[in-house]
């Protein structure tokens, strides 16, 4: 190899490792100022209560981080190791029948929507066909960070 190579190798790694430093220090230091306006959600500790009530499965989810908690998915997982991401309900009534398919993406971005204050819970709703067969503590929820939520009680 050539010098002008190695120089050239050795430039480009330089600048991602900077970039990514950067990105790094720059995403830790900005971050609770966005969470104090309301620009991104807190990371948790979200505890989620699981109570099933015939074919509905009601789930207590409540925010004990310090800031506002955006969830994005709830995912269960069947006796076969298969994930699947269950519509999220608003109420008990709607859980119980069949939605037609834009009615489900529309609840899927009015939970993705929603924040929850510091303390406050939040109830939805799951019906049990959609679990695959999974009981009550394969449910979790993902918030926004990227952090998987598991049921603490049932």
């Amino acid at each position: 190899m050539d010098p002008i190579s190695i120089i050239g190798i050795g430039s480009g790694l330089l600048v991602g490792a900077f970039v990514t430093f950067t990105e790094d220090a720059l995403d830790k230091s900005l971050t609770p100022i966005f969470r104090f306006f309301g620009f991104q959600s807190s990371a948790g500790p979200t505890d989620i209560i699981a109570k099933q009530n015939g074919q509905v499965n009601e789930l207590t989810i409540t925010n004990n981080g310090k800031g506002k908690a955006k969830l994005a998915v709830t995912e269960a997982i069947g006796v076969n190791g298969k994930k699947t991401f269950p519509t999220p309900y608003a109420d008990d009534f709607e859980a119980k029948g069949e939605v037609p398919e834009k009615r489900g993406k529309e609840l899927r971005k009015h939970f993705i929507s929603e924040k929850i204050d510091p303390g406050s819970p939040k109830k939805v709703y799951i019906n049990s066909a959609e679990l695959d067969e999974g009981d009550l503590k394969s449910i979790s929820v993902l918030d926004m960070d990227g952090k998987f939520w598991p049921v603490t009680n049932t």
